[in-house]
């Protein structure tokens, strides 16, 4: 007679538990050898170590897994340690039978944590982004080189060799070392930029990227950037020599403003060199350049137009603020009816050089004393509101008068 639920009756309903427990257990470790085990050697070329640090403008980083049997193409899964992402493979090439599986991780400031199954092996890299190449020290313990300054691993060469990659046309030009190795893993430099660097889109890249006498070696150029920029561009070295230079020229980094290889805006600058490239650096000038901030003021025509470079160098003058020329002849070269006018504006008498500023202590007068060449919330771009006398107030302001000449 059978019980309620129709279990046998006495040791032989317990057996049949004991039977059904024991295939739950045989099933969860037949998965879970399944999830562990694997055919062959399964290995991370790229980064090398468990632990890194990333010192870069570029945020991605290529992963390279070596598997050396096909059947463990199917068991590697790369996840992220903090959101679980699980990131697709960007290709998997296979030579000589090993396959080399590469992915094409973005990362984010500060710390990123992954982790390959099946060999449960974490990949720690903490990302620091770079300004400038001028203080980039890579003998900081865990910074990650890969082939910088690092002998190319053997497993690379085998795709990544010294001959064009198949189906690139580059044409060979008389100078530098032509580096075509370097495209097929590099080639977003080039090919996504609409302004290109010439060295970069003839593929010398170790022109610029010395190399040790054996040739097995990669690294970035050292010490000021400019030594490597004025190997071709000898003319500017001048720049360096003159009495106003710009910050980034007076500590040798061009690469804080221009990218080396590429970029979609032109001269190869990291971005609209109008007005967004400079404030990143010339905070207090972000005004003049953010659309919202431009409907609250009157921004300088030339400014909206041509951008800061209508009256600045961005490399160096013999002008104070790297001005192209003495203020009132660059403001007159758009103002013409001032030209060679020496006072009578905005009334009779009224110098437009020639004395001091009265408001900027040595410091010759001139049309910034009473227009901000930027933009203002007054008519005419002046430093004060016009009713009423008060910008004229900021100097005449009933002290003792004074002839035309400060004096």
């Amino acid at each position: 007679m059978s019980g309620l639920l129709g279990t046998p009756r006495g040791g032989e309903g317990s057996w049949l538990l004991l039977r059904l427990l024991g295939q739950v257990v045989l099933f969860w470790v037949i998965i879970f050898i399944a999830e562990v085990s694997y055919a062959g050697e399964i290995s991370v070329l790229a980064p090398f170590e468990v632990e890194s640090k990333l010192l870069s403008r570029n945020r991605i980083v290529n992963i390279v897994v070596k598997v050396a049997e096909a059947q463990d193409l199917d068991l590697l899964l790369l996840q992220s340690v903090k959101d679980g992402r699980v990131y697709d493979p960007a290709g998997r090439y296979e030579k000589n039978g090993v396959y080399y599986v590469h992915y094409s991780v973005s990362l984010r400031k500060g710390g990123n944590s992954l982790i390959l199954d099946p060999i449960k092996r974490p990949i720690n890299i903490k990302f620091i982004p770079l300004s400038s190449l001028l203080n980039l020290n890579l003998d900081q313990p865990g910074t990650y080189l890969f082939h910088r300054d690092e002998v190319i691993p053997t497993d690379c060469l085998g795709c990544h060799a010294e001959k064009p990659p198949i189906g690139v046309k580059v044409a060979e030009v008389g100078y530098g070392r032509f580096s075509p190795e370097c495209y097929s893993c590099h080639k977003a430099k080039v090919s996504a930029s609409e302004w290109k660097h010439s060295p970069a889109a003839a593929l010398l890249c170790r022109s610029c990227h010395r190399s040790d006498l054996s040739q097995t070696k990669v690294a970035i150029p050292s010490g000021k950037v400019e030594t490597v920029c004025f190997s071709c561009h000898v003319n500017s070295s001048k720049w360096t020599a003159m009495s106003h230079i710009h910050g980034p020229v007076g500590t040798g980094d061009c690469t804080i403003c221009h990218d080396p290889h590429g970029s979609n805006s032109k001269f190869q600058l990291w971005t609209d060199g109008k007005a967004k490239l400079c404030v990143v650096c010339h905070e207090d000038k972000k005004k003049y350049a953010s659309r919202g901030e431009r409907q609250k003021l009157k921004i300088h025509g030339i400014l909206s137009a041509r951008g800061c470079v209508a009256c600045h160098s961005p490399h160096a003058t013999e002008h104070r603020f790297q001005l192209l020329g003495e203020i009132n002849d660059l403001c007159v070269s758009c103002h013409v009816e001032l030209e060679d006018a020496e006072d009578g504006h905005p009334v009779q008498n009224h110098p437009l050089k020639g004395v001091k500023d009265p408001l900027r202590p040595g410091t010759p007068f001139s049309c910034t004393s009473c227009h901000n060449p930027h933009g203002s919330q007054y008519s005419y771009l002046l430093h004060g509101e016009q009713r009423g006398g008060m910008i004229c107030m900021k100097c005449h302001s009933g002290r003792p008068k004074k002839n035309r000449y400060g004096r």
